[in-house]
């Protein structure tokens, strides 16, 4: 299973490091329908568009920055 298929099915753990800070952050993230605020189809480029589930707002992560990642639900 993809990441991005994950992120559909449910909620995801993903470990990730900030491009602006340098830090290194462990967030829950989802594309599931049922979480989401609006539907978004659009996925292109070095970037991934995710929900934030903690913060409950929309985020991008850039793909080459993730360290690993978890389904948690």
């Amino acid at each position: 299973m993809s990441l991005y298929e994950a992120l559909e099915k449910g909620i995801v753990l993903i470990t990730f490091e900030s491009l602006t800070s340098n830090n290194t952050y462990s967030r829950e993230y989802t594309l599931k329908e049922e979480y989401l605020p609006t539907k978004f189809d659009s996925q292109s480029g070095d970037k991934l568009i995710v929900f934030n589930v903690d913060f409950q707002k929309w985020e991008d992560i850039e793909v080459s920055t993730i360290k690993k990642w978890k389904r948690v639900e």
